[in-house]
C-alpha cells in the first residue's frame, strides 16, 4: 500500500524539479534584464493620463489654427538710411566709402530702444527677405525689431566695410509696421534696408527615406519611423527634456496644460545611467510614449564632455585607421592591437566607453523599445571634444560608433539623430535617420518656426531626412510652422530655466503659460494622447 505513494511523490518530486530546472533556465537565458522591474512610476502615470493627477487646472481644448491668406506679389523696395526724417540730422554722413545713395546714417547709439525707426507700408500678406546693409569699425552687436517683436539679433564684424546681412522669410501683413534696428553695443552706421518678397517657403521638396539607416533594425523601430514620415509636414511631436527621474517637468506641463509630451528625453553620461534607462524604460512600459535619449560622452579618462576641459588626444584616436574594421574588434583584440602598436591607446578607450553605453542601451533593446538616439551633437560648435578636432575626425567617430553598436553590439531598435549643426560635419547618409538642429534665443526673441533654419538643413540633407528641433530655448508658433511650411517632426524644450525656476513653478522668460497651453493643445502638435490615438 506504502510502495504507489511513495512511486507518486517520486513522480511529483521529480516533475517539480524540472519545472524548477525549466523556470531557472528561462531566467538564465532569457534576452530581457532581470533588473527591470516597475518603480512605483505606474500609479503616477496612470494619473496622468486618467486625468486625475493633481494641479490639472485647465480643461485641455483643441485649438484651431487661423492662418490668413497669403498674397505672392512681387516687392522690391530699397530704403536709403540718409533718406529718413532723423532726430540728429549730425548723424548723417558720407566719409565711408561703399556707401549707396547720397550718404549713410553713422553711429547708432549703443543701449537704446528702437535707436532707428523705419516705417514700412506692406502692400501683401507674405514672407519677406530683410537685407540690412550697414558697417562698423568695431565688432558691435545689434537687434533688428518688426513693431515690439524682435525678429534677430546679429553680430557685424568691424571690418569697417559696408556688409549685408540678409534676414529671410518673415512673414508680415499687409498694413504699416515700424521696423526698429537697434545698435546694442554702438558704433554701427547703416547704409540702407531692402525689402524683397521671399517664396522659397513655398517650394518644398522633400523625398524622406523610407526605411531606417541599420538594415537589420527592429519591426518596432521601423514602425515608429513609419509614423514620423507619415506624419511629416502633417503634425509636430510634443517633446520635454527631463532633468532627472523626478519628471518634475512632466508634471509641470501637465498642471498647466493637461497634456503630456509625446517624447520624453533623457541624457546618458550625467549621472547613473542605469536610473536614466530604467526611467525610460517606465516611460515607455506605463504610458507607450516616444523614448529620447542623448549622451552627454565625457572624454575617455576625464570628466568633462568639453574640449577645453580634457586633454584627450581625439585627432590622433582613429588618425589613418578604417573606423569599420575598428569597431569590429573585440576587447581582446583591441588589447592586443595596442600592445602591438597596431592601434592607439585613445582608440581602445573610445571602444571601451562605447562598449559601457552599450550595455545601458542594450536594456532598451532587449525590451523592444525603439528609441530616438542622439550622439555626438552640436559638433560644428567646437565646444564639445568630439567636434573641437575637426571634421574628419568627428565623422571617422561617428563611423566608429555607429558601426561598433549597429554591427557589434546587434543594437537595431535605435533610430539616428544626426546634430552636428555645420554642413562640414555631416555625416553619410547611410548612417542615420533624422537632420536636427538646436536652436536657443535670446528671452525677448520671438521664436517662430526657425525657418531660415529648417531651409537650411533641408537643403544640407537633399530633403531626404527628416528634420526636428532637438532642443530648444523656447516654443516654436504653431501658427508661424505652417506660414512658413516649416513644420519639424518634433522639438525637444530643455529643462531649467528654459521652463521652470528653481522653485518647481513656471518660469515666464522665454514664453507664457498660455504659449505653453496653446501649443500643447494645438491642432498641428501631437500630445501623449494625441500619439497614442494615432499610433498603432
Amino acid at each position: 500500500m506504502n510502495e504507489p505513494r511513495r512511486t507518486g511523490s517520486l513522480s511529483r518530486f521529480l516533475i517539480t524539479l524540472l519545472s524548477v530546472v525549466m523556470i531557472s533556465a528561462m531566467f538564465l537565458f532569457t534576452p530581457f534584464d532581470r533588473a527591470i522591474q516597475p518603480t512605483g512610476e505606474k500609479s503616477l502615470y496612470e494619473q496622468y493620463l486618467s486625468g486625475t493627477a493633481s494641479g490639472a487646472d485647465k480643461e485641455p481644448v483643441n485649438k484651431e489654427i487661423s492662418i490668413p491668406d497669403i498674397r505672392q506679389t512681387p516687392v522690391s523696395v530699397t530704403i536709403e538710411a540718409e533718406t529718413l526724417h532723423l532726430k540728429n540730422p549730425m548723424c548723417q554722413r558720407a566719409e565711408r566709402e561703399g556707401f549707396s545713395g547720397d550718404g549713410y546714417v553713422g553711429a547708432l547709439p549703443a543701449d537704446t530702444d528702437a535707436a532707428m525707426i523705419i516705417p514700412l507700408h506692406i502692400k501683401a500678406t507674405q514672407h519677406y527677405d530683410i537685407t540690412v546693409c550697414a558697417a562698423a569699425d568695431q565688432t558691435c552687436e545689434n537687434a533688428l525689431s518688426i513693431d515690439d517683436t524682435m525678429i534677430s539679433r546679429f553680430t557685424l564684424d568691424g571690418t569697417g566695410q559696408f556688409t549685408k546681412i540678409t534676414f529671410y522669410g518673415i512673414f508680415l501683413e499687409e498694413g504699416d509696421v515700424q521696423l526698429k534696428l537697434d545698435g546694442l553695443d554702438g558704433g554701427l552706421d547703416l547704409d540702407y534696408i531692402m525689402l524683397r518678397n521671399d517664396n522659397t517657403e513655398y517650394r518644398p521638396d522633400f523625398s524622406v527615406t523610407e526605411k531606417l539607416c541599420d538594415p537589420d533594425a527592429e519591426k518596432e523601430a521601423q514602425q515608429l519611423y513609419t509614423f514620423l514620415r507619415e506624419q511629416w509636414g502633417k503634425t509636430v511631436l510634443t517633446g520635454q527634456y527631463v532633468s532627472d527621474n523626478s519628471n518634475r517637468e512632466l508634471n509641470l506641463i501637465y498642471q498647466l496644460t493637461g497634456q503630456l509630451p509625446a517624447i520624453r528625453f533623457g541624457t546618458l553620461g550625467t549621472g547613473s545611467d542605469n536610473e536614466q534607462i530604467q526611467a525610460a524604460i517606465d516611460w515607455n512600459v506605463y504610458t507607450h510614449g516616444i523614448v529620447g535619449l542623448m549622451w552627454q560622452w565625457n572624454a575617455p579618462g576625464t570628466e568633462s564632455v568639453y574640449a577645453d576641459g580634457s586633454d584627450f588626444r581625439f585627432y590622433h584616436a582613429l588618425y589613418r585607421k578604417d573606423p569599420e574594421s575598428v569597431a569590429k574588434l573585440t576587447p581582446e583584440q583591441a588589447d592586443h592591437a595596442v600592445k602591438n602598436g597596431t592601434l592607439s591607446e585613445e582608440a581602445r578607450l573610445l571602444l571601451q566607453d562605447i562598449d559601457s553605453i552599450a550595455g545601458a542601451l542594450k536594456k532598451l533593446d532587449h525590451m523592444h523599445i525603439p528609441v530616438l538616439w542622439r550622439p555626438l551633437h552640436e559638433a560644428g560648435g567646437g565646444w564639445f571634444w568630439w567636434g573641437a578636432s575637426g571634421r574628419e575626425a568627428y565623422q571617422n567617430l561617428w563611423m566608429l560608433l555607429w558601426h561598433r553598436l549597429t554591427d557589434y553590439h546587434g543594437l537595431h531598435n535605435l533610430i539616428w539623430i544626426w546634430n552636428g549643426q555645420s554642413a562640414a560635419y555631416l555625416v553619410p547618409e547611410q548612417t542615420y535617420d533624422i537632420a536636427s538642429v538646436d536652436v536657443y534665443l535670446q528671452p525677448r526673441m520671438e521664436f517662430g518656426s526657425r525657418y531660415e533654419q529648417y531651409i537650411s538643413l533641408a537643403r544640407l540633407t537633399n530633403g531626404r531626412k527628416l528634420l526636428a528641433l532637438s532642443e530648444c530655448s523656447a516654443l516654436p508658433s504653431p501658427e508661424m510652422m505652417q506660414l512658413d511650411t516649416s513644420v519639424w517632426s518634433f522639438f525637444g524644450l530643455w529643462y531649467g530655466d528654459y521652463l521652470m525656476k528653481p522653485d518647481g513653478t513656471f518660469n515666464d522668460a522665454n514664453y507664457t503659460s498660455m504659449d505653453l497651453y496653446n501649443l500643447y493643445n494645438s491642432e498641428l502638435t501631437l500630445s501623449l494622447n494625441d500619439f497614442l490615438s494615432i499610433y498603432k
